[in-house]
């Protein structure tokens, strides 16, 4: 990934290539969820209610050469900075963006993309090794869309150390290698498929390198793929992914997920996901997490009202364990 962080670093320097900046925008919005859950068989619920919220600072302006400048620092429940990130765009007059982010990444963002009403099938019971790329570390990515005119995006991202977490002070370095954690990088093309309405594809793939003193390589190595199909109301989804994990021993996980969502009318959506993850290890048996789900959502303005039934079998890679949760959550956005 040398020559995408050559690359990536060229536009930078390229797009900051101005004397002056037009004054810009400063702005603050944010989301509050309130939640009640409650669940059976190993999973013990204590008091179902909870909240959640989170604000965001966002700022934005435009350089002479056109090429436009945003922000955005998200501020946690307890009041504490979270993820940050600044993007220049239409860099070098192109339609491409450059991000320095810790808010995101390619491969996170396709984790399972399967149409749901409102939440993944997956979401609230059981757990599950997916597709994650280096999402929550701070690093350089680079998004071009439209490809040719192809319709289809690339979207790529590397790090120098990979769960480094977001950016230190200025002229300063996050995380420490004391685990072994090196580079990391992942890679993600999608979009619609021409000539052929409503159907979008995407693939990614992703690579976290680690070499540990004691253990030696522990590379983590990820892809998915998936393909969606739209027709008015109705949305069909299907997605496959597999993450390795080297260590003193190789673990395996192939992930399979199924949705297919319903818009009933412009404010209330149904949808029901089935998703399948199984574990196969150098030193156990192989064991498969089951789940089925089913969610409802409606919108009235900034306010969301979700309700989902999940069900799972074998939760958390355990032989027979069993658990069945519901949640009801309420969002509003400000």
């Amino acid at each position: 990934m040398k020559t995408l962080t050559k690359v990536g670093l060229s536009a930078l320097a390229g797009a900051l290539a101005v004397t002056s900046a037009n004054a810009g925008d400063v702005s603050m919005s944010g989301s509050m969820v309130a939640s009640y859950s409650k669940g059976s068989g190993y999973h013990t619920t204590g008091n179902p209610l909870g909240m959640d919220k989170e604000l965001s600072v966002t700022g934005s302006g435009e350089l002479d050469n056109g090429t436009t400048v945003s922000y955005k620092q998200t501020i946690t429940d307890a009041m504490a900075f979270n993820d940050s990130e600044i993007v220049f765009g239409n860099v070098l007059g192109t339609t491409a963006t450059l991000a320095m982010t810790s808010a995101g990444d390619p491969m996170s963002a396709i984790d399972d993309v399967t149409p749901t009403a409102f939440e993944e099938a997956n979401a609230i019971t059981g757990s599950i090794k997916d597709v994650n790329g280096i999402d929550g570390t701070y690093s350089l990515r680079v998004t071009q869309a439209d490809i040719m005119g192809s319709g289809f995006t690339v979207d790529a991202a590397y790090t120098w150390e990979h769960g480094a977490g977001d950016a230190a002070t200025e002229k300063g370095s996050s995380g420490v290698d004391a685990d072994g954690s090196e580079d990391g990088y992942s890679v993600v093309v999608k979009g619609a498929v021409p000539m052929m309405e409503g159907l979008d594809v995407g693939v990614g793939y992703a690579m976290l390198n680690t070499k540990a003193l004691t253990t030696g390589d522990r590379d983590q190595e990820e892809g998915t793929a998936y393909i969606k199909y739209s027709s008015g109301p109705l949305s069909l989804g299907y997605q496959k992914g597999a993450v390795s994990v080297e260590g003193t021993a190789e673990n395996i996980y192939v992930n399979e997920y199924i949705g297919v969502s319903y818009k009933i009318s412009d404010s209330l959506s149904v949808s029901y996901n089935e998703a399948e993850s199984r574990k196969t290890a150098d030193t156990a048996a192989d064991v498969t997490q089951e789940w089925d789900s089913i969610s409802l959502s409606y919108t009235a303005g900034g306010m969301t009202l979700g309700i989902v039934q999940q069900e799972v079998d074998n939760a958390t890679y355990t032989s027979g364990r069993t658990s069945e949760e519901t949640a009801f959550q309420m969002t509003v956005a400000f």
